[in-house]
């Protein structure tokens, strides 16, 4: 098994905050493509940008691939949420290795 993460944040880039037709359709995209997903609550943190300082809370996503094969189907799904919860950048990882999907 390869565990992965997505951190999705609840709010866009406008602070417009997403609703429960948002988080029903993610969640329905990971159990067709991937048979499930572990729900791990919800993240806070912060980040900067050109000395302005940002701070938003996310809730975590986790989907174990049972084969580095399925790890494209995911990237895809990490680009879609990316474009459909309207962020410049998304946190991930996979099998432990972070990494920041961006434009």
């Amino acid at each position: 098994m390869i565990k992965t993460l997505v951190l999705v944040p609840i709010r866009d880039n406008d602070g417009q905050a997403f609703g429960p037709a948002d988080w029903d359709l993610l969640e329905r995209k990971l159990l067709e493509r991937f048979g499930g997903f572990t729900g791990g609550g919800m993240a806070d943190g912060a980040w900067s940008d050109n000395g302005k300082v940002y701070r938003d809370t996310s809730r975590r996503y986790e989907v174990a691939l049972s084969s580095w094969n399925q790890l494209p189907d995911w990237l895809a799904i990490v680009h879609w949420i990316r474009a459909h919860f309207r962020q410049i950048a998304l946190y991930i990882e996979v099998a432990g290795v972070p990494e920041i999907i961006g434009e």
